[in-house]
């Protein structure tokens, strides 16, 4: 079968890795129209059938000659079925009215869409019937319009790193935020005043994993502090994917940093990319206790109840091991200890 993968939104990219991998392995022809800045993201070539090559930033203007373009391509290469990586997008509502009748699935960042989006049910439908959302959490949160079939997807594949990039001493303790360095919705600055004031032992290293993009103060207060730079790594520009991969494969524990007020952002409705990496590389997560409703991450967190006590755990989990014992042994007995397993559901759902 001939397989179509799109992403016009310039990212998701981790989706479209397990994609392509899962698609591959079942001996299906996998074809990728994406945006141009994604292309050299595409880490395993080989697996791919072709590329058509999508503009960065898709203007309105633009709608009508590119879905022209994309059907025209579906033609050529006698696509039989279809992955939006992206369905939210204003082009894909456009897009859609142009293509012919293929086996469609959706994927949805944000799952409420499902529920209540004019879009969704009365436009959207017409073609695709049928959705992912990503994890069984969103799926229990939501009540889906009766027209359409819904899924779960974990994104948890990620191509190899040959070589690890960066060096990492023995005895240090890797906590990593994956994500770029902003605070608008992660809360550095309450981890940067809480390093402040408690004291931690010299190994322990909070990697900010991404483009620095926090306050010109707040970056003043991390170059001003001995204590910050003793126990914060950032970066001043753009990590590409093996440096970035480097760091995740020698982490001890991924840190969403998630705020926990007046935020519903990664609660009933979307998740964090964090989730994806600390489940795909089998690492434990530190989470608000107000994440503790989310069966997808339960068995493989450590909680705490503000910044104070996760200072408190961090600095106490090297003596007192039981917790990470458990975790560790939940990925290896659990769901995710294969990855192609969790991945051949959803190749079965796309088939369908």
């Amino acid at each position: 079968m001939n397989i179509l993968l799109l992403e016009a939104g310039g990212s998701h990219i981790e989706c479209m890795y397990s994609l392509i991998h899962i698609l591959h392995k079942n001996n299906e022809h996998v074809f990728v129209a994406c945006n141009k800045k994604l292309v050299h993201l595409l880490k395993e070539p080989s697996k791919l059938a072709g590329v058509l090559e999508l503009p960065d930033d898709i203007s309105k203007k633009q709608h009508f000659l590119l879905s022209l373009k994309i059907r025209k391509y579906i033609r050529q290469q006698k696509i039989d079925a279809m992955i939006i990586n992206t369905t939210e997008l204003l082009f894909i509502k456009n897009l859609l009215f142009l293509l012919p009748k293929l086996n469609y699935t959706g994927i949805i960042h944000s799952a409420k869409q499902l529920e209540r989006s004019f879009t969704f049910t009365k436009l959207i439908s017409r073609k695709v019937r049928k959705f992912f959302v990503l994890g069984d959490y969103l799926l229990s949160e939501l009540n889906p319009h009766p027209v359409f079939r819904v899924a779960s997807f974990y994104p948890v594949y990620f191509p190899e790193v040959n070589a690890c990039l960066v060096k990492k001493d023995v005895n240090e303790i890797w906590i990593t935020i994956p994500g770029k360095a902003e605070q608008n919705r992660k809360d550095y600055l309450g981890l940067m005043q809480a390093i402040e004031r408690n004291e931690l032992d010299p190994a322990i290293k909070f990697i900010f994993l991404g483009e620095n993009k926090l306050s010109q103060a707040m970056i003043a207060q991390l170059s001003d502090s001995d204590k910050l730079k003793q126990h914060v790594i950032t970066f001043d520009n753009y990590i590409d994917y093996d440096e970035f991969h480097s760091y995740i494969q020698q982490s001890d524990y991924i840190l969403p940093l998630l705020k926990t007020s007046n935020d519903d952002f990664f609660g009933n409705n979307r998740i964090s990319g964090s989730f994806n990496l600390g489940l795909g590389y089998k690492l434990p997560f530190l989470l608000p206790e107000s994440y503790n409703i989310n069966i997808d991450l339960k068995p493989y967190s450590i909680y705490y109840s503000d910044l104070n006590d996760l200072l408190y755990q961090i600095q106490h989990l090297q003596t007192d091991q039981r917790n990470v014992l458990k975790i560790k042994h939940e990925f290896d007995s659990g769901r995710f200890k294969k990855v192609d397993d969790v991945l051949q559901d959803a190749y079965t759902f796309i088939l369908s």
